[in-house]
């Protein structure tokens, strides 16, 4: 590729006989940045004063000959050079040589056919990727308009943010101890199980945190406009965090919070109930499902956040982010964590900033985002956002506990906190000097972030040598400096100017953006509805990312299968060969009670994923669905239940929408308690009260009569319906014949049935058959007409049971 561009710049220069000097270089002997090469034709005998080859300093002619034998002499040396590194090349990585090779060797008639291997093709796949990645422009993909609608070359979504006299209090902490056996079972009947149901019974006070409650951040007032970039700064500890989860809504842990927060003129309540997926807040930790890939794990949030018609664009932003933060390599690579082996600490926090920008959000809030980045990572992530924010008029929020000079140099705002004060908020370039001016030194080679960070620890903060005067030092004494300065009151003109510039348009920003935000939604989806796509597809790509994790995670699946067979067989040969008459009639409701039970059983090992999980459960719809095809399958046909299709799928219906049905108990249990520890006290309480109260152990009229204190539970368990359904379905239209030690009277000289009887439950004089449904009836109360009622009622509790976990 080098000889072609330098053999046609040759043979361009030497077109004509009497063109013998190349300019070479347009030099400015001033000392300023060349300029570009420009055509100019000389003649013999004219000076190019433009420069000559290989010098910088003067004008002259080039003598034509010396100067080709000099490119002949270079073209040598490069061969030989280029040899050299061939060959280094083919010992160090073969498959890449060979590629090369078989590449350049087509068009040959004396050349070998090779096929490339898959590691081969690999090496070709990861240095495709690496030229792509070098090669993709940000700037040019965000004007595409593929993350939102522009008009007119702009966003059609950009809000501001404004807040005044903002002010978050929380709890300290108290002391806590550890739980004992009596402690918990006194919580488990106690305050727990209040709490479990003040989350249903909305009208019961919910007990709030104990201890004294005191300011996180005080009073704080300012406004980020769209394009902007606000730099937060502060120590671990000093409101960072506190402020950007305040600012971009996400309330629930504090205890409480006053003052204004609005975005672009409308209110942080309605933003919250219509527009909570445009102001997204990006937490420090990086939790993800272990067992996703990274493409996976991006697929899912776009399938989330694009309307059916755009769902062409998923590829495509999925391989742009992937490009942006130099992960391609990673496409198909697990996400991991700390038990589960996939990419390292800094690929994962890139894929974490990369599901946030999936989001297509507004406002963004940035919680240190460069942890575990290198520096040069770091910077290229600060461009990204600069380019985002400018491009696509986005409001940008970042804390950053580390911050290089570069990208302190990319924000357009800072403000530091210092124990929860607003200690300077203002321009990112004014901000040096105004602590400089307080009396403050900044050594000469510490950052511009490290010094405004410095001036709040009182063991790194240094003072000037040539300052008169009173310095502020303590949190209190500079939050009061601040306001009584000239920076304070630029931030309170730049808060009446936003406010005035949104009143003269009339607000028209806010309307264009709810506009917006409602063409990229589904036509199905309501226009008050947060969510951009329908229930149904929520529901469908729920689904998918539920067979993802299952196949992602194949240890734990074929355990748990093996497991399941295993059990299977083993319960099911201790019901084998079990007699048809009434001696098996109750043992046979056994092995179906014990169908629907052991997979409820088994499930109670999705606490903990669920439990761990509760941090990306709230981040997405969380949607369980499992396969229990295998026990279900092993168990009817060797337990001698009645070989009949219908039969067969009504049962395996049944079992597979109870054990769902549980496990969204478990699941329920598991968001609504505090830890493990509640969970499975709460789930194991609760299950034993599904097997009392399912009318097998204790029957059905017994429990409802004899049992009136807890009688009622029956009628919102969901094993109670299935197992009425199963056990009709297995009876119906089935006879047992009466069994010998049941038949009265018996023994010699009582041979007629017309004169005998069955001492079985539903049995009928003069007659040694009882009809399954019969017996059902009386012993149970139970009734084949309530097959599918039963069903709808498991579908309608399982519905319920959802409902209240997401609300």
């Amino acid at each position: 590729m080098f000889y072609t561009s330098t053999d046609r710049m040759f043979t361009q220069s030497t077109e004509g006989r009497e063109s013998t000097r190349v300019p070479l270089h347009n030099v400015d002997n001033t000392g300023e940045r060349p300029h570009e090469p420009e055509e100019v034709s000389s003649t013999d005998g004219e000076v190019n004063n433009g420069g000559t080859w290989g010098e910088r300093d003067i004008g002259g002619p080039v003598n034509f000959r010396a100067a080709m034998m000099e490119y002949e002499e270079m073209r040598r040396e490069l061969t030989q050079l280029s040899k050299t590194r061939s060959a280094r090349t083919e010992r160090s990585h073969p498959a890449r040589t060979s590629t090369l090779r078989r590449v350049t060797s087509r068009g040959s008639r004396h050349s070998r056919f090779t096929t490339a291997t898959a590691e081969e093709r690999d090496v070709e796949a990861q240095e495709d990727a690496k030229l792509d990645e070098e090669d993709f422009e940000l700037g040019e993909f965000l004007k595409d308009g593929h993350f939102e609608k522009r008009e007119e070359g702009k966003s059609a979504k950009k809000v501001g943010v404004v807040y005044k006299n903002l002010t978050v209090q929380g709890v300290g902490a108290t002391t806590r101890f550890v739980k004992t056996l009596p402690g918990a079972i006194i919580g488990t009947f106690g305050p727990d199980l209040y709490k479990l149901l003040a989350r249903f019974i909305r009208i019961l006070p919910m007990p709030g945190p104990q201890g004294e409650k005191r300011d996180l951040i005080h009073d704080f007032s300012g406004v980020v406009r769209d394009r902007e970039m606000l730099l937060v700064l502060g120590r671990p500890g000093s409101g960072c965090s506190t402020f950007l989860k305040a600012i971009t809504n996400k309330r629930e842990a504090f205890a409480g919070v006053t003052g204004e927060v609005s975005y672009g003129g409308i209110p942080a309540a309605e933003q919250h109930k219509n527009y909570r997926g445009e102001v997204n807040y990006n937490e420090e930790d990086d939790q993800h499902f272990p067992t996703l890939t990274v493409d996976q794990t991006l697929h899912f949030s776009l399938l989330n956040k694009t309307r059916k018609h755009a769902k062409g664009d998923i590829p495509v932003i999925v391989s742009a982010l992937l490009k942006m933060f130099g992960i391609t390599h990673t496409r198909n690579t697990l996400v991991g964590d700390a038990f589960v082996r996939g990419v390292s600490g800094g690929e994962r926090k890139r894929v974490s900033i990369a599901e946030t920008l999936a989001t297509k959000s507004t406002v963004v809030a940035w919680d240190n985002s460069t942890r575990g980045l290198d520096a040069s990572t770091a910077l290229d992530y600060a461009n990204s956002l600069r380019v985002m924010t400018d491009i696509s008029d986005r409001t940008t929020i970042v804390t950053l506990y580390q911050a290089g000079e570069g990208i302190y140099e990319l924000m357009d705002k800072v403000l530091v906190i210092d124990e929860g004060r607003m200690i300077y908020q203002g321009s990112a370039k004014d901000a040096k000097r105004y602590f400089i001016d307080l009396g403050y030194y900044c050594p000469e080679r510490q950052t511009t972030a490290d010094f405004l960070t410095a001036c709040t620890d009182p063991n790194e903060r240094r003072f000037r040598d040539d300052f008169d005067g009173p310095i502020p030092k303590g949190s209190i004494e500079l939050e009061k400096a601040f306001r009584e300065s000239e920076a304070y009151k630029l931030v309170l003109q730049d808060i009446n100017s936003y406010e005035k510039d949104l009143k003269d348009s009339d607000h028209a920003d806010a309307r264009q953006f709810k506009q917006s935000v409602q063409e990229t939604k589904s036509k199905t989806v309501s226009k008050r509805s947060p969510y951009t796509v329908s229930f149904v597809r929520q529901v469908l790509a729920c689904t998918k990312r539920e067979f993802w994790l299952t196949f992602g995670d194949k240890t734990t699946l074929y355990t748990k299968f093996f497991i399941i067979i295993s059990n299977g067989l083993i319960v099911s040969s201790l019901f084998h060969g079990q007699s048809t008459n009434t001696e098996g009639a109750f043992s046979r409701g056994g092995t179906l009670f014990f169908s629907i039970l052991f997979l409820g059983w088994l499930q109670l090992s999705e606490l903990m994923k669920a439990v761990s999980g509760r941090t990306i459960i709230a981040r997405h719809n969380d949607y369980a669905f499992y396969r229990p095809s295998a026990v279900v399958i092993a168990r009817y046909f060797l337990t001698g239940l009645d070989v009949d299709v219908s039969k067969f799928w009504i049962y395996f219906l049944f079992i597979y929408t109870t054990t769902i049905c549980i496990t969204a108990l478990y699941r329920m249990f598991a968001a609504l308690s505090p830890g493990i520890d509640s969970a499975v006290r709460f789930s194991g309480l609760a299950l034993n009260l599904l097997i009392l109260y399912t009318g097998y152990v204790i029957a059905k009229p017994q429990l409802l009569s004899d049992y009136i204190w807890f009688g009622w539970i029956y009628y919102i368990n969901p094993v109670a319906y299935s197992f009425e359904a199963v056990l009709t379905n297995e009876f119906d239209n089935k006879v047992l014949n009466c069994a010998a030690s049941e038949i009265v009277p018996r023994g010699p000289g009582y041979d007629n049935p017309a004169y005998q009887g069955c001492a079985f439950t539903g049995a009928q004089t003069g007659s040694l058959d009882i009809s399954g449904s019969r017996y059902l009836s009386v012993a149970f109360e139970y009734s084949r007409s309530h097959l599918w009622r039963n069903w709808g009622v498991d579908v309608a509790m399982k519905g319920e049971v959802q409902l209240l976990i997401h609300t």
